[in-house]
């Protein structure tokens, strides 16, 4: 058996990892990551498909998605369209695929089959048991697959041990246990996110006390962001103003996205009666209203951002007013979420972190403790530990009984596994793809760094015409490059036409080409810039020859 580890391994998102048996290959999870800030116009990256295909002769048998968060389904759309095959999928990750779909406009009747916990599906000769487990979003399973001679594999997927009682009951160690204990495991593959943290990872349960006391003592309005993923939070976040006698208003896409998907699989109670319109919170009392906002890592044109920066004209803070994060700082995000704390401040409004008061935020990964506990009920033979960063991952193997059970994971290894051991069987350098923030179109490397190069760098473009008797009709326009003003600037373009004159004069002297012209163009334009400013911006040269 062979696990080929795509994405996951050393970084935040982009979970990806194939089990390949006798021509059955099972692509589990399928995400995407998330662009960096520098990333012009870039929302996040995938796979590249291309080279992945190349690396493995063959497509997937079948994909098996563990859970509905971003890093774990994002890619799969742009996946099904080079590589359509069956997906198996719990319904509330089903009905964001339907949408993400949706959003592509792509029509096209993929095999999708819905599968809940519980529930059990074959793949050729593998047979795959969908197991329970409690996360930040609702509908969870990790992963029991038997790929034949003893080749069997755990994949936790994202989980923690204690759930969100009623709406997602706890782990059942127990049962998987004595299940193991009947069926060995060959493999364990493990979620790292939290395995430094010590203890338990606290349910989700215990958030609503704090939030109440939040709210309760509120003097205007209490602005509350947290993932928009995160149904068990929002219901959390409407039983608290139910308790406390407030009401709530959604502000977000995310957030609303959330609500529709939980009433139609009838994930909402009676809490949803806190839900009020725009209409009905501009006629509360300030301090009855609650803002559930998104926007809780800072994300640019976010709900709380707007909220922040007065572009919302019924919504404003106030100094009475107080903002809530009911969620952690995602690695990456820390300078994002600093200036809307720091925005806040500014106003006067009361600001609520996770630092203040701790128990305002519980995680949905589990701590060492519940990864010592399920090591223990699955007790594999292997364990691999994955999703995090190599100093999550590290701490992770240190939870494994014995150190020569561990699998070093890494993002393009190819570990082969038998009875008698594993091995590194190969390793790839895996590319990715560049998500277009508008079109959602994916990009390769060069044309991403090519956009990049243009807003870190600037930009100039030589067009017009050349006629006979060496006459020039041409113009430079500049983009992005910090001349001190226009005086300056059309100083530049006069020098740099009357050096594209002397070109045409030294070239019209031998054999004329307008290839060559062009590039020297180019070059020469470049070389002026880069004097000038010291970074060479892009230079494009599109000059035509007529009538020579």
């Amino acid at each position: 058996m062979y696990i080929f580890t795509v994405g996951g391994c050393g970084e935040f998102g982009m979970n990806l990892t194939l089990y390949v048996n006798q021509g059955v290959c099972l692509l589990v999870d399928c995400g995407l990551s998330f662009a960096e800030p520098f990333e012009i116009g870039i929302d996040a990256h995938i796979p590249a498909l291309e080279e992945l295909e190349s690396i493995l002769g063959m497509k997937p048998t079948a994909y098996l998605i563990t859970h509905g968060h971003e890093d774990h389904l994002g890619a799969l759309p742009y996946f099904l369209t080079r590589w359509p095959a069956p997906v198996y999928i719990g319904p509330w990750a089903l009905e964001l695929l339907k949408d993400k779909l949706l959003q592509l406009e792509d029509s096209t009747s993929y095999e999708l089959h819905e599968i809940r916990s519980g529930g059990s599906c074959r793949v050729g000769h593998a047979k795959i048991d969908w197991i329970h487990v409690p996360h930040s979003i609702p509908q969870c399973s990790a992963l029991a697959i038997d790929m034949g001679h003893g080749n069997r594999i755990f994949h936790t997927g994202d989980f923690k041990v204690r759930g969100f009682l009623p709406s997602d009951p706890d782990l059942d160690l127990g049962t998987l246990a004595r299940n193991a204990q009947a069926a060995p495991f060959r493999v364990m593959v493990a979620d790292s996110t939290n395995a430094g943290s010590v203890g338990e990872c606290p349910s989700e349960d215990t958030v609503l006390p704090e939030l109440k006391d939040c709210f309760s003592a509120a003097q205007g309005i209490s602005y509350l962001t947290t993932f928009s993923s995160n149904l068990w939070r929002i219901k959390t976040v409407l039983r608290a103003a139910m308790e406390t006698q407030k009401k709530v208003l959604v502000f977000g896409a995310g957030l609303r996205k959330s609500l529709d998907i939980g009433a139609k699989l009838k994930l909402l109670g009676d809490e949803s009666q806190a839900l009020v319109d725009e209409d009905a919170a501009t006629r509360l009392d300030r301090k009855d209203l609650v803002v559930l906002c998104s926007g809780c890592q800072g994300e640019y044109r976010s709900g709380l951002k707007r909220i922040m920066n007065d572009e919302v004209n019924h919504l404003q803070v106030k100094s009475e007013d107080q903002v809530i994060f009911s969620s952690r700082v995602i690695p990456g995000n820390e300078k994002a979420i600093f200036k809307l704390i720091s925005l806040g401040h500014e106003k006067g409004a009361r600001m609520i972190t996770a630092r203040e008061k701790p128990g305002i935020h519980v995680s949905g990964h589990a701590y060492a403790g519940d990864l010592s506990r399920l090591i223990q009920a699955v007790n594999p033979q292997f364990y691999m530990p994955v999703h995090g960063t190599f100093t999550q991952i590290r701490t992770n193997q240190a939870l494994a009984p014995r150190v020569e059970q561990v699998i070093p994971a890494r993002n393009g290894r190819v570990i082969a596994v038998g009875a008698d051991g594993f091995e590194t069987f190969a390793e790839f350098d895996l590319p990715s793809l560049f998500i277009d923030s508008w079109s959602r179109l994916p990009m390769s490397y060069d044309n991403m760094r090519s956009r990049h190069k243009i807003g870190d760098s600037g930009m100039a473009i030589c067009t017009g015409l050349l006629g006979p008797q060496q006459h020039m009709q041409i113009e430079v326009e500049f983009i992005g490059l910090p001349f001190a003003d226009a005086a300056e600037e059309e100083a530049c373009e006069m020098q740099i036409l009357g050096s594209l004159h002397h070109l045409y004069q030294a070239e019209s002297r031998k054999e004329f080409s307008l290839v060559s012209f062009n590039e020297q163009a180019r070059l020469m334009i470049r070389r002026k810039l880069s004097d000038l400013f010291v970074k060479k911006p892009v230079v494009i040269s599109k000059i035509y020859a007529i009538d020579r």
